[in-house]
């Protein structure tokens, strides 16, 4: 047992410095501070290829459809569904007549996602992918940072 005490003591370590190299005086305000760019993580962690992180959502794309929140397992999807907006259309005459248009989107709670990746699958749309962002701990399930919309 002292023999693997002391070949302990001198060999590297195998796992990873994180954060950094010296223990900051706050973690939270350490990667608070490697969010705004001010401090780097040591040393820097590469993602794995086909990492799966953070949803990205492209409203834009989106039709509303609802088919991810159908295919979510731990339910972190759920639909908004806007109030209806009045738009004017006009038709190939040059006639303008006024239409009802409803607005439903997403909006999906990175707390409960479990990054399964099942609601990318079945986008036809293309409105949802996943991002190389790893670091998502927060005191706040409800964060703006833990909410995409």
């Amino acid at each position: 047992m002292l023999k693997e005490i002391l070949v302990q003591s001198v060999k590297k370590p195998v796992t990873n410095l994180f954060p950094a190299v010296r223990l900051p005086k706050s973690i939270t305000g350490f990667l608070g501070d490697v969010a705004n760019g001010k401090a780097t993580i040591t040393p820097p962690v590469a993602e794995p290829k086909a990492f799966r992180g953070k949803i990205v959502y492209d409203r834009a794309a989106c039709n509303g459809c609802g088919l991810c929140l159908k295919v979510c397992p731990a339910h972190a999807i759920e639909q908004v569904v806007y109030p209806p907006v009045k738009i004017s259309v006009t038709d190939a005459e040059g006639n303008v007549s006024e239409k009802t248009k409803t607005e439903k989107r997403i909006r999906i709670y990175v707390a409960s996602c479990i990054f399964c990746g099942q609601c990318i699958d079945i986008c036809s749309k293309d409105a949802l992918s996943m991002s190389n962002e790893f670091l998502l701990a927060t005191e706040d399930r409800f964060a703006e940072s833990q909410i995409v919309e």
